[in-house]
C-alpha cells in the first residue's frame, strides 16, 4: 500500500521522488534566486518544477501547445497534487483566475484567467523576480 501513495510527484518532494513520476528531466531551466526550475514532459502536460533546496515547491503544468486546459485537465492536475487523506476545495482568487487549497492548508492550486496554465504550490513559495 506505501508504494501506491509514492507513484504521484507532490509538493515536498526531492528530485528523485519528482523523477520517479515524470521521468527525467527534459530540460534544466537554471536557477533564479533560491529557486531551480527543471523541466519534465509527463503524459499530455509540460512541467515545470521549481526547486528550493532540492524540494518540489511549485509545479507548473501546460500543454506542449499552450493550448487551454479543459476541465478535465485540471482535476488530473488536482487528482495527481493529492496528498494521502487531503482534498481540494475551491476558494477565492483575484479577477478571472481560479483557486483551491488542499485541506492540510499546506497547498494551494491557481488556475490563471489566461486558461493555459496550472500552479500548484507550497503556501510559502515566492516566485523569484
Amino acid at each position: 500500500m506505501i508504494l501506491a501513495g509514492t507513484g504521484f510527484a507532490r509538493i515536498g518532494d526531492d528530485q528523485k521522488q519528482i523523477e520517479s513520476r515524470y521521468g527525467q528531466a527534459g530540460k534544466d531551466l537554471g536557477e533564479h534566486g533560491n529557486v531551480h526550475e527543471i523541466g519534465y514532459v509527463w503524459e499530455p502536460f509540460l512541467v515545470v518544477v521549481s526547486y528550493v533546496n532540492g524540494i518540489s515547491e511549485r509545479e507548473g503544468f501546460t500543454k506542449p501547445d499552450t493550448s487551454p486546459m479543459t476541465d478535465q485537465n485540471i482535476k488530473d492536475i488536482l487528482s495527481i497534487s493529492t496528498a494521502e487523506g487531503t482534498t481540494w476545495q475551491e476558494g477565492q482568487a483575484n479577477g478571472g483566475d481560479k483557486m483551491w487549497s488542499r485541506s492540510d492548508k499546506k497547498v494551494v492550486a491557481i488556475f490563471p484567467s489566461i486558461g493555459k496554465f496550472v500552479f500548484v504550490q507550497d503556501i510559502n513559495f515566492v516566485q523569484p523576480k
